[in-house]
């Protein structure tokens, strides 16, 4: 009987997930034919833009990138696969939003706004 176990010790290539597989999947979307379907692009279109992301070259058009980004609430950077896109001190804001809770991003986002009226309270105040 023949095995498909591998017995020379090399480890068999398993297929890991692409960085936008990630994204798609942490915004809730099981399956890329089902985002493809919120985007309004053949699923085969974006299943390429998943699996190519490693080759530069292949790459995905701005617009699409620019769509996805806003879809999964992340930058183009994230969409593209730069890891090297956080902020000057190396902080990746999104991928730290993406983490949290749905109560967390409400939240933060509560903050957010919370920060922008202080800041335009303290620019009126200053301006008297």
């Amino acid at each position: 009987m023949a095995s498909t176990a591998r017995t020379d010790g090399a480890k068999a290539h398993v297929r890991t997930n692409s960085p936008l597989a990630e994204l798609r999947k942490a915004a809730g979307y099981r399956s890329s034919r089902d985002f493809a379907a919120v985007l309004g692009i053949p699923a085969t279109t974006y299943s390429r833009y998943e699996r190519n992301l490693s080759d530069p070259e292949s790459g995905i058009p701005l617009r699409a990138a620019w769509a996805i980004a806003d879809k999964l609430h992340c930058s183009i950077d994230a969409v593209v696969g730069r890891d090297d896109a956080g902020d000057s001190q190396g902080r990746d804001l999104n991928a730290a939003y993406r983490t949290l809770s749905d109560g967390g991003k409400e939240r933060f986002d509560e903050y957010l706004q919370f920060l922008a009226f202080r800041d335009q309270l303290i620019a009126t105040q200053q301006g008297r």
